[in-house]
């Protein structure tokens, strides 16, 4: 009975151990094409940016001619952002086949469904809700200078980019650029 116990023991913490190494006790769900796309553009991309973070910390410390910098930077930079414009596509077509599935609602299923009756939903105990909202501190109205100078920052990391940048060139998040930002808002 002992040697019974014990090898059920060391069977369940072998099953334990190897868990991570194979599918799992429960079994892993299959990743369609898409799926596997996109990790491979995201893996990619941040391949990419490493290589960015890299490149430009050789080039602080002197081991890059500008030369050199400026050419090993475009490759990586349209590495980058080629990987970012495929998983983009790839969702919007993902987007596009999952708006597709949805069915259509015409005129005539809108007038059955507005003279359908609403179920009545009865809440069994009334409660009162107050939201208070915290308020507001004035903001300052934006200057013209500033305005007028164009300059991005990344809203993830606040890394400076260039004028024209569509993608934060450290972290790889699509930007905004503050002109289009307070033309926007005003």
């Amino acid at each position: 009975m002992f040697i019974l116990a014990a090898a059920l023991i060391v069977a369940g913490v072998a099953l334990f151990v190897a868990a991570p190494l194979g599918i799992g006790l429960v079994g892993a769900r299959a990743k369609s094409s898409g799926e596997l796309q996109v990790e491979r553009h995201e893996h990619d991309r941040g391949l990419a940016v490493q290589g960015l973070r890299e490149l430009e910390f050789d080039r602080e410390m002197g081991k890059l001619s500008d030369a050199d910098y400026q050419s090993m930077h475009k490759a990586l930079e349209d590495r980058a952002l080629t990987a970012m414009a495929a998983v983009e596509k790839i969702r919007d077509r993902a987007d596009k086949a999952a708006n597709a599935k949805k069915p259509i609602v015409t005129p005539r299923t809108q007038a059955r469904r507005a003279a359908a009756p609403a179920p009545r939903r009865i809440d069994p105990i009334p409660t009162l809700v107050v939201h208070h909202e915290p308020p507001q501190p004035p903001q300052a109205a934006p200057s013209t200078t500033a305005a007028s100078r164009k300059i991005s920052f990344c809203p993830e990391c606040g890394t400076r980019a260039a004028i024209d940048s569509k993608f934060c060139a450290q972290c790889g998040i699509a930007i905004q650029p503050m002109g289009a930002a307070i033309a926007r808002s005003e």
